[in-house]
């Protein structure tokens, strides 16, 4: 019995070393691939937060489109700036006849020049229209870069979290390693049972499966970065870890948006236009006249000729206009309240996200400057204790994981600051100036 016992022993062991050994072969695989990017990467400077920003506005689609709106919206300014054309007639009478009538002999050939003249101030409301809507396409192109600056600020902090994510796990299995050699030597020794041992297996396999989930997070969001800033399937760039901290200070340099920052001001936009827009449809109410003038040749008069003057104007008796200016008129007033409700939310979104930022940043120092290092501390202890038979495998496991619970919670943390900031930033506009095109008044 014995020499079964330790046969089982020894072909146990043998069992665990070649699964170990196949573990770490099957980390190597899923990770090599996402871990290549990085190995290039490092020839490279690591990129800044601005620079990526820079890189996302040149490579960005959605801001040419918005520019090409802008371009089309000059365009409708140009052609409500025009007048109306005037209008050419001929018209030719009393011809194919009979008796006096008959082929051109009697005929009556007018040419008349006619123009319609826009009433109401007509012209000026359309061009106000247009130049509002071209003010509102400037600023939809402020807004669409100041949403994609939002993004990159969101995915650039999201990848530098999965790459710490990707630290922590590392570190908790090498950590995970070294325990599982110590639990192996006390099992050896028969100073701990051989169930220690196949925890201490599972929580080597466990800290192996979430380096390879943490390598693949990592991977997705570099590659949701790239996709901003335009490279594609190229993620052959580091990322600047610095960047991923909190400010000392507790000023975060944002104020309180005005009516002018863009938001507010399309909505304000919006408000003129349709204000422009029911100020036209009131001038529509009047009926232009036509004015006409021309000239009369007679063929059964040797080809004398005289003057033709005409006056033609519509009569309001049915068609005012009515509907359309009453529509407007609503329109005009729901953009006023749409413009209030929005002034309030920025109000609450403003005061909400600056208590949010302030609450993440005290949790951040919090982690960093008490819960880590005690944390840190009470897994040496713990590790020193098991090695001296003072604690159990299970004491050094629960340490191990407060402590790489401490460090997600930290990285948790930042994460939300970051993304809270970016929420700030995109709010006040504090990045405008990053964005390429002409000055909006």
């Amino acid at each position: 019995m014995p020499d079964t016992y330790g046969s089982l022993w020894r072909t146990a062991r043998v069992l665990r070393r070649l699964a170990s050994a196949t573990s770490h072969l099957a980390v190597f695989a899923i990770a090599a691939p996402l871990l290549a990017p990085a190995a290039l990467a490092q020839t490279s400077p690591p990129l800044a937060l601005r620079d990526a920003v820079g890189l996302a506005v040149e490579a960005d689609p959605g801001l040419r489109a918005a520019g090409a709106s802008v371009d089309a919206a000059r365009g409708g300014v140009r052609q409500a700036r025009v007048r109306l054309n005037p209008e050419l007639s001929t018209e030719v009478e009393n011809f194919g006849g009979k008796d006096d009538l008959r082929g051109l002999q009697g005929a009556e050939t007018t040419i008349s020049l006619a123009q319609e003249v826009e009433l109401g101030g007509q012209r000026k409301a359309r061009i106000r229209v247009a130049d509002r809507e071209l003010h509102g396409a400037e600023l939809e192109r402020v807004l669409r870069g100041l949403d994609l600056i939002r993004d990159v600020q969101t995915a650039y902090y999201d990848a530098l979290a999965a790459e710490e994510i990707v630290s922590i796990e590392r570190e908790r299995l090498t950590t995970a390693e070294a325990l599982n050699a110590s639990v192996a030597r006390r099992v050896a020794a028969a100073r701990d049972p051989l169930m220690a041992g196949a925890r201490a297996q599972a929580g080597l396999a466990e800290a192996r499966i979430a380096l390879t989930r943490a390598l693949a997070a990592a991977a997705t969001a570099r590659g949701r970065l790239a996709t901003l800033l335009g490279l594609g399937d190229e993620q052959t760039f580091t990322l600047l870890r610095a960047e991923y901290a909190v400010p000392q200070t507790s000023d975060h340099g944002h104020d309180l948006p005005t009516d002018a920052s863009p938001d507010l001001a399309r909505l304000a936009a919006e408000r003129e236009r349709l204000d422009a827009a029911t100020r036209l449809e009131r001038s529509l109410s009047y009926r232009n006249p036509t004015l006409s003038l021309g000239y009369r040749r007679f063929e059964d008069r040797n080809g004398d000729g005289a003057l033709v003057a005409g006056f033609a104007i519509p009569l309001g008796i049915f068609d005012r206009n009515q509907g359309s200016i009453a529509r407007a008129d609503a329109e005009r007033r729901r953009a006023e309240f749409d413009l209030e409700a929005r002034r309030r939310a920025i109000t609450g979104e403003f005061v909400a996200l600056q208590r949010a930022l302030a609450s993440d940043a005290a949790a951040v120092r919090a982690t960093e400057e008490d819960v880590i290092p005690q944390a840190q501390r009470a897994l040496s202890l713990a590790q020193q204790g098991y090695d001296r038979g003072a604690f159990s495998y299970l004491d050094v496991l629960e340490a191990q994981r407060s402590l790489s619970d401490a460090r997600q919670g930290r990285v948790e943390s930042l994460r939300s600051y970051h993304a809270n900031e970016a929420a700030l930033d995109r709010l006040t506009a504090r990045f405008a100036e990053a964005l390429p095109g002409e000055e909006i008044h």
